[in-house]
């Protein structure tokens, strides 16, 4: 029998009365298990296996998928599912670790990143920023971090009044100068620049103070929904 910390992500309903649940755990990462029986009107357990909901899982296994004994919910994030928006923006997030994240690798820094966004922004009015925010972070712990600092192409370091780029392709900014030697790209200014240090440099709980204009989001939100096809 083993117990997990669990968010739990997804769920898809398997033969009569079955559920598989899609988790990602802090011991073991993304993790696959079924709860036998869980459709019943009888059943208790469903209510502790609500996507997005933070459960400590107790799974039993033996040869293939784990079978999900019990669980005992930790924190329903009742400010995620109570708003449309937030959740929305929280289900594209697991949907994204459910194709992008294996089994069994387990990543103790971004269970605790995905936790406390769960966290901070069920409490917050600060969605949009918190939820950028996210991203970022989780693409720097990927290892997927963009260079921000200087040139892709001639590697001089940018300034304040150098016009900038955004590579996709590079991952990357590109100055002014060298801009007509690439294709595809996407201007970015010094305030969206300093937003993703901000994010890199920063605990979430530090970020949601921040004072930032609607326009750099939405410009930077651009660049992040490129950045994620084009890299995963």
């Amino acid at each position: 029998m083993q117990k997990l910390t669990a968010i739990i992500l997804s769920s898809r309903d398997i033969n009569e009365y079955d559920r598989l649940y899609i988790m990602y755990t802090l011991e073991q990462g993304l993790v696959k298990a079924v709860a036998k029986g869980v459709r019943k009107s009888t059943a208790k357990l469903a209510g502790h296996l609500e996507p997005a909901t933070l459960s400590e899982v107790y799974v039993a296994r033996s040869k293939g998928l784990g079978q999900i004994t019990g669980a005992i919910t930790l924190d329903s994030f009742e400010g995620v599912k109570n708003d449309f928006e937030k959740l929305d923006e929280v289900l594209k997030i697991f949907r994204f670790f459910a194709r992008n994240f294996a089994e069994g690798e387990k990543d103790e820094k971004i269970f605790n990143l995905l936790c406390d966004f769960l966290k901070i922004v069920s409490g917050s009015k600060r969605e949009k920023l918190l939820t950028l925010a996210f991203w970022w972070k989780l693409f720097d712990f990927l290892g997927q971090r963009p260079e921000v600092m200087k040139c892709v192409n001639c590697q001089k370091k940018m300034t304040e009044k150098s016009k900038k780029f955004f590579s996709v392709e590079k991952g990357r900014v590109v100055c002014g100068d060298c801009g007509l030697n690439f294709s595809g790209l996407v201007p970015i200014n010094n305030n969206q620049i300093k937003l993703l240090r901000i994010f890199w440099g920063n605990p979430l709980a530090k970020i949601v103070k921040v004072k930032v204009e609607e326009r750099e989001l939405k410009g930077l939100g651009r660049i992040r929904e490129s950045f994620e096809r084009y890299n995963f």
